[in-house]
C-alpha cells in the first residue's frame, strides 16, 4: 500500500514540474513570469508608440481671441502657446498636459484648450477639435518657429525697493522723485529713486492711482490725476499743486496717463479696455479726442518716450509705435510680478509691480531708450 501511494505521488510530481516548464516563456513568446519576476525577453521586443503630435507646430487657424502662431507640444508634457493679436501685442503661455496617441488634455484650466482635444496627424498636419467646439484648429509642422524663450524678452531688475502703497498705481519722475498715490494717506508720495525714501508728498483730493508730470520746460508744468473709477482726468500746476482743468469724459477707470508734449496725452480705460488720444486746450475750452484704440485686454499704466508708447499690462511691458500705425512692435517681461506702473528717469524705466508676496514694489529693469 505505501509503495502504491510513493509512485502516485512522484507521478504528480512530474506532472506539476511539467506544467512549469511549459509556462516559461522561450523563443521571444509573452508570458506571465516578465510581470511577475524578472524582465524576459518579451519585454525587450515590445513597441512603445510616440504619439504624432509631439513638435513644433505653426497655426494655420486661431485659437481663442489672441492669433496663437505657434504651439509646442513638448515630449515632456508640458505644452507652449506663442500667440499675438491684430495690433501685435504678444503672450507666451506655458502649461501642463497629457498626450496620448490620439488626445491631447490640458491639466486644469487652460484658455480655449481646456480639457480633452482629440487630434489627428496627417503627415506634416495636425487637425486638433477642441472640447465643446466643432471648429477644428489647423496646425503645421514647423522648423522655423522661434524659440520660445526669444517670443517675449525677459527683463532685469536692476534695483527694487517697497512702498506703502495699498494697490496698483501708475507713477511718475518728476526729474528728482517718483511719484505714486498712497491712499491710507490720500497723498501722492516723493519717492527718492536711491534708497526708496519718502521725501515728500502732495495733498490730492482725487484717488490718483494714475500720476503723470506733463512734459514741458514751462515751470508751470501740470500734474494729472486720476480720480478712481471716473471717467476723467484732473490737471494741477506741480509747483504750487492748485487745480487748472478736468478733461471731458473719456474711459471709466483711468488706470494709466502718459505726457506726449504739452496739451497732447495719452490715457488708458481699464473699463473700456481703450487706450485715448487726448488734445486738452487747457482750462479755456474742452479738450478733443484725437482718436481712440481699442484692445482685447485692460491695459494698465502708460509712459511716452521718443515716439513710442509703453503699455502696460500682467507682468508684460508692450512698446507700441503710434505712426504710421499703432502697433506692439516689442513685449517684454518681469517674471513673478505683476506690473501696474511705468515711467523714465532719463536713464533707465521703472515699473511700479506687485510680487508674488503681494508686496507693492518700485523696480528698476534694464530697459532703456
Amino acid at each position: 500500500m505505501k509503495k502504491k501511494q510513493y509512485h502516485r505521488s512522484l507521478f504528480i510530481l512530474s506532472i506539476i514540474i511539467s506544467l512549469v516548464a511549459s509556462c516559461n516563456p522561450e523563443d521571444g513568446e509573452d508570458g506571465a513570469m516578465g510581470a511577475q519576476g524578472e524582465q524576459g525577453p518579451a519585454s525587450e521586443d515590445a513597441i512603445t508608440i510616440t504619439p504624432a503630435a509631439y513638435g513644433i507646430w505653426e497655426v494655420t487657424s486661431e485659437i481663442g481671441s489672441d492669433v496663437a502662431k505657434y504651439v509646442y507640444i513638448n515630449e515632456d508634457n508640458t505644452l507652449n502657446i506663442l500667440s499675438e493679436d491684430q495690433l501685435g501685442f504678444k503672450r507666451a503661455e506655458r502649461t501642463n498636459v497629457t498626450v496620448s496617441v490620439n488626445q491631447i488634455t490640458t491639466n486644469g484650466y487652460y484658455g480655449s484648450l481646456n480639457g480633452i482635444n482629440n487630434y489627428e496627424v496627417d503627415g506634416d498636419i495636425l487637425t486638433l477639435t477642441k472640447s465643446f467646439d466643432p471648429n477644428p484648429v489647423i496646425m503645421q509642422r514647423s522648423s522655423t518657429a522661434p524659440n520660445p524663450s526669444d517670443w517675449i524678452t525677459e527683463l532685469t531688475i536692476l534695483d527694487e525697493g517697497n512702498t506703502t502703497w495699498d494697490r496698483a498705481v501708475d507713477i511718475a519722475f518728476d526729474g528728482t522723485y517718483l511719484l505714486g498715490f498712497n491712499s491710507h494717506d490720500r497723498n501722492i508720495e516723493q519717492i527718492n529713486p536711491n534708497n526708496f525714501s519718502l521725501e515728500g508728498v502732495i495733498p490730492t483730493t482725487r484717488s490718483a492711482y494714475a500720476v503723470e508730470i506733463e512734459k514741458s520746460d514751462d515751470p508751470n508744468r501740470q500734474l494729472f490725476q486720476s480720480d478712481n473709477g471716473f471717467r476723467n482726468y484732473h490737471s494741477y500746476i506741480y509747483s504750487s499743486n492748485s487745480f487748472y482743468y478736468t478733461s471731458i469724459d473719456l474711459g471709466a477707470w483711468i488706470t494709466g496717463i502718459a505726457s506726449k508734449v504739452p496739451g497732447e496725452l495719452w490715457v488708458a480705460s481699464g473699463n473700456e479696455q481703450t487706450l485715448y488720444h487726448y488734445f486738452s486746450h487747457g482750462s479755456l475750452s474742452p479738450g478733443e479726442i484725437l482718436g481712440t484704440i481699442s484692445l482685447d485686454f485692460a491695459p494698465n499704466g502708460l509712459d511716452y518716450r521718443d515716439g513710442f508708447l509703453y503699455v502696460t499690462e500682467g507682468n508684460r511691458v508692450h512698446k507700441c509705435q503710434i505712426t504710421p500705425e499703432f502697433r506692439a512692435i516689442e513685449t517684454y517681461e518681469l517674471r513673478n510680478h505683476n506690473v501696474s506702473g511705468i515711467t523714465y528717469d532719463g536713464t533707465n524705466f521703472w515699473l511700479a509691480s506687485t510680487n508674488t508676496n503681494n508686496i507693492q514694489k518700485l523696480v528698476k529693469i534694464d530697459l532703456s531708450i
